[in-house]
């Protein structure tokens, strides 16, 4: 199980196990991990688990968040990559293998332009990974074929599954992911109380291997899955 290393001045404060799916950050009491640090806004940054994976993201703080002395808007997070929250620090420790981290390293995550919340596309919410790979590896390829959309997507529109991770849904509402790994493509349940289903099947909280032709029903969306030929990364 994953875990963050809270320290300030190089003195360990506290440890926290990440068992919930979706973490808060920051100076308010009613975070997740509260630190009492006047340069923290009061929702400072959130961490949400995605399968194996952790993505941390910050919530537009006033004076931001550091990742191994870069600045984060969002990122899947690596075996001690250390967090920087004003004048404390999260040193985040995994127990995946180093193979499978190895896979996924640099990955970052770049949100699509946000209208205003009058908008009706405000809860259009699709994000995407690029990514730079450190070993070569065979990736599936896939799109999806919206069939019924909450949002903007007409019916019949196609969206390619180009990026690692894929995002469908609203943020603290209801979010399913499309994960392209080397053993196939999988969708997630992220956040919501209605779970995803699979040709009218329910899938819960498990990652599902996505088969050509599934139907898949989330977050106000009916999507129907096309598998395509791998490609090699590098």
């Amino acid at each position: 199980m994953a875990k963050l290393v809270l320290s300030h001045n190089g003195k360990v404060i506290d440890q926290y196990f990440l068992k919930k799916t979706s973490i808060t950050i920051g100076r308010d009491k009613s975070n997740d991990i509260a630190i009492d640090d006047p340069l923290l806004s009061r929702e400072h940054a959130r961490i949400v688990s995605v399968g194996d994976d952790e993505i941390i993201e910050d919530l537009q703080s006033s004076n931001g968040t550091q990742i191994n002395g870069r600045p984060l808007t969002r990122q899947i997070l690596q075996h001690l990559d250390v967090i920087a929250l004003g004048s404390h620090q999260l040193r985040y420790q995994s127990s995946r293998t180093a193979s499978d981290a190895d896979l996924e390293r640099t990955i970052m995550i770049k949100a699509l332009p946000r209208t205003t919340q009058s908008d009706a596309d405000a809860d259009a919410a699709i994000l995407a990974i690029p990514v730079a790979h450190a070993a070569r590896a065979k990736w599936p390829r896939g799109s999806v074929i919206v069939l019924k959309s909450p949002v903007s997507h007409s019916s019949g529109e196609t969206i390619r599954l180009d990026e690692v991770v894929t995002t469908f849904g609203i943020p603290s509402e209801q979010l399913i992911v499309l994960t392209r790994r080397p053993q196939g493509v999988f969708v997630t349940h992220v956040e919501g109380k209605q779970f995803p289903s699979i040709n009218g099947q329910t899938i819960g909280t498990t990652p599902y291997a996505l088969r050509d032709g599934d139907l898949i029903e989330a977050a106000g969306y009916q999507l129907k899955f096309k598998l395509e030929s791998p490609t090699e990364h590098a």
